[in-house]
């Protein structure tokens, strides 16, 4: 199956997110930089311990039809997620909105973000976070 003939996803914008814990306050945009590995994937780097951290992954609709998002879901309660808009009219565009809560994390870690549609083609489209956390 050609999976970019049905949804099209594009890395779209990294963000920081509002600290928790012993941080207040908003992460310096320079403490994150972060890179994109592919379309799925954003490596946020070495990440302070007890931050919350953000990504905005973009998904584009490239069918002929509707696209329905039926649910967004992580691996872990350290991670959220949500669709900016559900349903997506042919070439249409969201914001998937990832955040990762680094508190109790040491090192090296990976979390996943299932999104669910209606595509036959594509019915589980899944975006990966890494980080290291210090």
């Amino acid at each position: 199956m050609q999976r970019a003939c049905a949804i099209i996803v594009v890395c779209f914008v990294a963000c920081a997110g509002c600290a928790s814990g012993p941080r207040r306050g908003p992460v310096p945009a320079a403490a994150v930089t972060g890179r994109q590995i592919d379309a799925f994937t954003w490596d946020f780097g070495i990440i302070p311990k007890d931050t919350v951290v953000g990504h905005m992954f973009r998904l584009d609709n490239g069918t002929a039809r509707t696209l329905t998002i039926k649910n967004v879901t992580t691996s872990c309660g350290c991670t959220a997620s949500k669709a900016k808009n559900n349903r997506l009219a042919p070439g249409e565009s969201t914001a998937i909105e990832v955040t990762f809560n680094s508190k109790g994390y040491k090192q090296e870690t990976t979390q996943f973000v299932y999104v669910t549609t209606d595509d036959p083609e594509n019915p589980l489209i899944k975006f990966t976070i890494k980080a290291f956390v210090e």
